[in-house]
């Protein structure tokens, strides 16, 4: 894990061997609060330098939380006149620093093994640690992993709360939270592997299935003598919810590098990020490839920074991944495009499928729909992609719910040097492994018939087995889930949309109050969050979660479920399109109003006074955001206003681009 530049640091102290889980939890109970978790998972057992690189984080540590169970800990012989345990010395030195310090005990209502209770003199030696600490700290008592993560989220929240007072010189006031509609991650020299937006919303742990699709990936870039391999172009080609973006993050990140064995350098770019314009994706590429500054690219007009990259890319041989390209073209290029749903696009692009393809009828409008929709909103990145198509060293891999028309001849075809692949729903065989990852009972006789009305749908299997999962009544049950919800029939809808509606409608159902509160409030930023405007929004007297572990709990919930991705590097949350647009299509107007009235009560400190602070476009994604909630409220005036000004800095910057 890459350590975080300008955040405070903890020290995670305990024994290892027998709380792997808990020091997992209170790990993610750092990172949810936005500090960086300072950790020796794998010190061994006589190793000479335990001592020195024990101490070592301690030292470099801004806090230290320590987690004691009934085990003392390994006791060094060597530079060791107290015979004290590495634990209780990385103690000792906080103390001596004087950093704060957090005490969390085991409860004796807490399962345990025989195993993980010391007995003989390391016994006695954790007994008196036991003692001291509590003489000396106030102390918290877990009864299970879980628990543990609470006390330490309250915890580090209550302590955060108070550092912030602090900097502003007065404990009765609290600060709002900074701006942070987006992530600017640094750029890695080559071939150092460049992930600008790391892929979050994938539900499981690893891709299941799409094997086929992965082999013709590899076939792509590997066998010479293939039609596919003539192709530097590829674009992977579904509608939401497919998996599409996790089918090319797996390959990305598992299987590229290992085929690809002389790549030049890896870039991971998504547009559906909140910073992820044209502009940007060219300068930081640029920047990537050529190994040069960042500011030194920004001052390049814009033409020839593009015919720089694209002089590289055709020298060098690159690996770049375009996810998400539908964001860039005319269908998506509308203020409410993260509420948009394919459905929406069925009329207007709903022509005949181009025979060469033989795609299914519910695959026509991605491929060969109306052409207009499908063109880059700004004719330079047009004629930017089919510069792309020209390539010889480099490879551009592109996933996209529209291919793209400046990719596309006139006859429908794709232009030399592109291919293209639709995604299909999972095979049954993928589907039903989908299913039995989640440990949900259910036959496949059963099982199939409802899968294959939704076109085995990955992304709604996925919400779908959570649900039943996360059942109450009976987790994980499937047969008493479905008597209890007797009007589940996605077979009944003829239409693909209304069975998809219908399942995701189930799929949410059993959420608590909490959690659907959180879940709208999420779906009513059009871009990734951050805890700090979350917990701002959510979190107080008479908001929807009443402590920081409330609010941790139901993101936690709503992770497990799969409806939510959690970006641990920039501690943001983000959902699934498919996900975001029926979540706030299904908001009554006055719960709407409710919502943007609390986003607009606790929104990050964005006014006209600001204005000089705007140097580049990006800085205008605050604005907008601000804008869609006026808008939402009715409070057209101001909106007004505030675009008007939004037009004029526009104008100036792209004044000072040209």
């Amino acid at each position: 894990m890459a350590e975080r530049k300008n955040v405070l640091k903890v020290m995670i102290s305990s024994t290892i061997v027998d709380l792997p889980k808990h020091r997992e939890q209170v790990k993610d109970a750092c990172l949810r609060q936005g500090m960086f978790p300072v950790m020796m998972e794998h010190l061994l057992a006589g190793d000479a330098e335990a001592i020195t690189t024990a101490l070592k984080m301690v030292d470099e540590a801004d806090v230290y939380v320590g987690v004691f169970a009934y085990r003392y800990g390994y006791i060094p012989k060597e530079n060791n006149p107290k015979q004290i345990s590495v634990t209780e010395m990385e103690y000792d030195r906080a103390v001596e620093r004087g950093i704060p310090r957090f005490i969390f005990l085991m409860h004796e209502d807490h399962s345990l093994k025989v195993s993980d209770i010391e007995k003989g003199i390391g016994g006695e030696k954790l007994d008196a640690l036991r003692r001291r600490l509590g003489a000396e700290r106030v102390v918290n008592f877990f009864k299970n992993p879980d628990d543990l993560r609470a006390h330490v989220i309250n915890t580090l929240a209550s302590y955060a709360k108070k550092q912030k007072a602090k900097e502003i010189g007065s404990a009765s006031e609290q600060p709002k939270p900074a701006a942070k509609f987006h992530y600017v991650s640094d750029i890695p020299q080559p071939p150092e592997v460049y992930v600008t937006h790391p892929y979050t919303l994938l539900q499981t742990h690893s891709l299941v299935g799409r094997q086929p699709e992965l082999n013709l990936l590899t076939k792509w870039v590997t066998q010479t003598d293939s039609e596919v391999y003539k192709a530097h172009i590829l674009s992977v080609v579904a509608i939401g919810g497919m998996g599409k973006s996790a089918l090319t993050w797996k390959w990305f990140e598992d299987i590229a590098p290992k085929e690809m064995r002389t790549l030049a350098g890896r870039m991971w770019w998504s547009f559906y990020e909140s910073d992820a314009t044209f502009e940007n994706f060219i300068i930081r590429a640029l920047a990537y490839v050529s190994k040069r500054p960042i500011e030194e690219i920004q001052k390049i007009n814009p033409q020839d920074k593009e015919s720089q990259l694209l002089a590289i890319l055709d020298k060098e041989p690159f690996l770049l991944v375009l996810d998400g390209l539908e964001r860039i073209l005319i269908a998506y290029a509308r203020m409410d495009a993260a509420y948009l749903t394919d459905s929406d696009y069925d009329q207007a692009t709903a022509n005949y499928v181009a025979k060469a393809y033989g795609l299914p009828p519910g695959a026509a409008q991605s491929f060969t729909g109306e052409h207009r929709l499908r063109k880059a909103a700004d004719p330079r990145v047009g004629m930017f992609l089919k510069k792309l198509a020209k390539l010889q060293a480099s490879r551009i891999l592109i996933s996209t719910r529209l291919y793209p028309f400046d990719l596309q001849r006139m006859d429908g075809l794709p232009l030399p040097g592109c291919t293209a692949v639709f995604l299909p729903g999972l095979s049954n065989d993928d589907a039903l492994n989908l299913w039995r990852n989640f440990g949900v009972s259910g036959a496949h006789d059963q099982l199939l018939p409802i899968f294959n009305s939704f076109g085995n749908h990955a992304l709604l299997i996925q919400a779908l087995v959570s649900e039943i999962a996360n059942y109450r009544s009976a987790p994980g049950d499937f047969e008493k889930w479905r008597m209890a919800n007797p009007h589940f029939a996605p077979a009944r809808y003829p239409r693909l949309q209304d069975a998809m509606a219908h399942v995701l409608e189930y799929s949410l159902s059993g959420l608590g109050e909490v959690e659907q509160k959180v879940l709208q409030t999420i779906a009513g930023f059009r871009m990734p969050t951050g805890y700090d405007t979350l917990s701002a929004v959510l979190t107080g007297d008479g908001k929807p979660c009443e402590s920081a572990s409330e609010l941790d709990a139901a993101l936690a919930e709503l992770e497990d479920r799969g409806l939510v991705g959690w970006d641990r590097r920039a501690n943001r949350y983000d959902l699934h399109p498919v996900v975001r647009s029926r979540v706030w299509n299904s908001i009554n107007p006055t719960a709407k109003e409710e919502l943007y009235e609390r986003v607009h009560r606790n929104f990050p400190a964005v006014s006209l006074k600001n204005w000089d602070e705007v140097k580049n476009l990006k800085d205008l994604l605050p604005y907008a955001e601000l804008y869609s909630c006026l808008v939402g409220l009715g409070r057209k005036g101001e909106a007004e206003k505030l675009l008007s000004t939004q037009i004029h800095r526009l104008i100036n910057i792209d004044e000072e681009v040209r």
